[in-house]
């Protein structure tokens, strides 16, 4: 199960960054960009990340995905195409195997979503009046 050597990787960075900016146990959703060349099943993702945040300050957050197609483009032919099996790293129109690819490898943090304590929101004319 190499989902959770990508969870724990991802955790690396935002348990250390919850500590920064003091939002630790507060964390309800995060939010990743997955590459489908990461081959990961988003169900054993999500068990995985349930797993892994159970004693931290992550504990009780819910981990959503965006899964990323492969898009591939050829330098030879300008042709560019999306796939996700091995046959999609050969040029549909020319054949050629040295092909670029664009997406399809990522594996990102797009965001949290933290939840708003009383405190700040009493003492944020913005939040108080439903936005900036």
């Amino acid at each position: 199960m190499h989902e959770l050597s990508l969870v724990e990787a991802i955790l690396e960075s935002l348990i250390p960054m919850c500590s920064e900016y003091g939002i630790e146990g507060k964390v309800k959703k995060v939010h990743l960009r997955i590459g489908r060349m990461r081959q990961v099943i988003p169900d054993v993702m999500r068990f995985a990340y349930g797993v892994a945040t159970e004693d931290t300050v992550l504990r009780g957050s819910v981990l959503e995905l965006s899964l990323i197609p492969l898009r591939l483009s050829c330098p030879t032919c300008g042709a560019e195409w999306q796939g996700d099996d091995p046959i999609a790293f050969l040029c549909p129109k020319c054949g050629e195997k040295n092909v670029k690819t664009h997406s399809g490898m990522e594996l990102e943090i797009e965001s949290m979503e933290v939840e708003q304590s009383d405190e700040s929101s009493d003492n944020d004319p913005a939040v108080r009046h439903g936005g900036r």
